[in-house]
């Protein structure tokens, strides 16, 4: 399936799994937007489900996603392309609704991050970042109690360790700056408050960027120029 294929076939599937996602308050012309970055094991949906408690947020997952895509995955490139594009149309959806969205995926590539940028710049949404790490015993320990069934009931996923050694080799570092949370030996609630307030300090830190405005808004300061 070419690249033109792929979107529309995409687009099929984006208002099914919007309808899923309920609804959020507007908060800010054209939104904020929280990366999520770790690779499988990590601890990312963990801390995300702690933050679901502090904040009224849209969560959007590949995992999430990839059920709706593929009874049974199996990581393949072109799986993963239709999952991101998926993915990408909710976002940008959902911030054009003035909406906190949480984008929970490994997000282990620049390219990958740098187009959520851009989805975000076209929208005027303020872009937060967070890598969540553990160390390397933690989560093989993790990972094969998934795969054995002792998992939470709200993990979706189905990355195992041999998922797990593909992407480490795959990962680039995040540029610019984020927060580091580290899962080893830290309770997600205690990290997911950590996030709470430097999501928060992010946005207040937009306010008065017209470069992190939406497009709307950003015409109206001009003219007051």
């Amino acid at each position: 399936m070419d690249f033109a294929g792929l979107a529309m076939y995409a687009e099929q599937i984006v208002d099914d799994i919007d309808l899923d996602l309920g609804d959020s308050p507007s908060v800010r012309p054209g939104g904020s937007l929280l990366v999520m970055v770790g690779l499988p094991g990590v601890g990312k949906s963990s801390v995300v489900e702690s933050l679901q408690k502090l904040l009224s947020i849209i969560v959007i997952s590949t995992d999430g996603v990839r059920t709706h895509v593929r009874q049974s995955p199996v990581y393949t490139a072109a799986e993963m392309a239709l999952v991101y594009e998926v993915c990408y149309s909710l976002i940008e959806r959902r911030l054009k609704r003035g909406q906190r969205v949480i984008f929970d995926a490994s997000n282990n590539l620049q390219a990958r991050r740098d187009f959520l940028v851009k989805i975000a710049e076209r929208c005027g949404a303020p872009v937060t970042t967070c890598s969540v790490q553990a160390a390397q015993d933690t989560i093989q320990h993790r990972l094969y109690q998934r795969i054995n069934g002792k998992r939470r009931k709200t993990d979706m996923s189905d990355a195992d360790w041999t998922v797990y050694k593909w992407m480490v080799e795959t990962q680039e570092p995040v540029v610019g700056p984020h927060l580091i949370l580290d899962t080893t030996a830290t309770p997600p609630d205690v990290l997911a408050k950590k996030l709470y307030h430097y999501w928060l300090e992010s946005e207040a830190n937009a306010q008065n960027n017209p470069d992190l405005q939406s497009p709307r808004w950003a015409n109206k300061l001009s003219l007051n120029d």
